[in-house]
């Protein structure tokens, strides 16, 4: 009897420790700089639909001849497939384009596998709100309402509406 008592314990503590875990993962701008949006070209490093958020890790060449890696966040891996996206979408080599916003401290996201033999990715850390694809298609990539990287007019669920007054 204790045993299972005791399993029981074990299993709510674990469950809620991993919400808990998820809930900090999860976040919305408060840690971006939202006052500037910043565009990045590159080629495709290595696309991960993983969760809590995606990531694609991109090479920019600059003009002046410097490397940049970058780690695009964005959608989670079930918002990924409910856009109707594989895990092949983004094959490495292939040119996007990202909109975004940059942390407010420099920020570095690395991705490591449970294959010892792997090299982890690693990039600087933006928050993709737009993503143009190697078709040329853009679309929203991780919409917090911000909407800096999206045509003037646009509107979605995010947008600030105004409230007519009597």
């Amino acid at each position: 009897m204790w045993e299972n008592t005791h399993v029981k314990k074990t299993l709510v503590v674990f469950g809620v420790l991993a919400s808990a875990g998820a809930m900090m993962a999860h976040h919305g701008l408060g840690n971006y700089d939202t006052t500037k949006a910043v565009r990045v070209k590159g080629t495709v490093v290595e696309f991960r639909p993983i969760n809590p958020h995606s990531v694609i890790f991109i090479r920019e060449n600059t003009a002046d001849g410097k490397v940049t890696q970058w780690a695009i966040e964005g959608p989670d891996a079930l918002q990924i497939k409910r856009r109707g996206l594989a895990k092949d979408t983004f094959k490495p080599g292939d040119v996007v384009e990202v909109c975004g916003y940059l942390p407010l401290e420099n920020t570095r996201w690395t991705v490591t596998s449970h294959d010892a033999n792997e090299t982890p990715l690693s990039g600087k850390l933006i928050n993709g709100e737009t993503l143009v694809f190697p078709d040329g298609k853009e679309q929203n990539w991780g919409d917090y309402g911000v909407h800096k990287c999206f045509a003037a007019g646009y509107k979605d669920q995010h947008s600030k509406t105004d409230i007519p007054t009597r």
